[in-house]
């Protein structure tokens, strides 16, 4: 299921004009390495351990996927198609701001079967206006989700899936 995505990230050099793409893929289990390094550096407070996320790679292997891009893993996807909730998404530092969260983000929208879902942090701004420019909105709080911060859910107000395929 390798596809290269629609984005493209053109940069001037002394030998000419270099362009990058973005494949997405299934996880594999030789990623692991730099999935925990994204997962570690994306959420220092409450990163997943290793057993959770191969975990995840067994119960949603149609939604854990890898986005690479020069031959580097940048950033991952783990989310359940079926309901549609995004468990974890983040991108290496290095390659954050150039759209390929986006990029994931969009992937899963147009697989999902019902609207995506996601909970968030609520001191974490950068992530909540992350997916507030992506049509998503706040619905709800849980307080204390993450010990000393409350989980914010948020959904995807367009309706996802009707196009998706299975």
């Amino acid at each position: 299921m390798n596809r290269t995505v629609g984005w493209v990230e053109h940069r001037e050099t002394h030998h000419g004009l270099m362009v990058n793409t973005a494949i997405i893929r299934p996880f594999r289990i030789k990623d692991i390495h730099d999935i925990m390094e994204i997962e570690g550096r994306a959420f220092p407070k409450s990163a997943y351990p290793k057993a959770l996320i191969l975990e995840y790679a067994r119960a949603y292997p149609d939604g854990f996927l890898v986005l690479e891009t020069g031959g580097e893993v940048a950033g991952y996807l783990i989310y359940d198609r079926r309901q549609g909730h995004i468990l974890s998404m983040a991108v290496r530092p290095l390659h954050r701001r150039k759209g390929l969260g986006s990029v994931l983000f969009t992937h899963a929208r147009n697989h999902a079967r019902k609207r995506l879902w996601l909970e968030v942090r609520s001191k974490n701004t950068g992530a909540v206006q992350f997916y507030a420019r992506l049509g998503m909105t706040v619905r709800g709080r849980v307080p204390n989700y993450y010990e000393t911060d409350d989980a914010l859910i948020m959904i995807l107000e367009e309706e996802s899936g009707a196009g998706a395929r299975s």
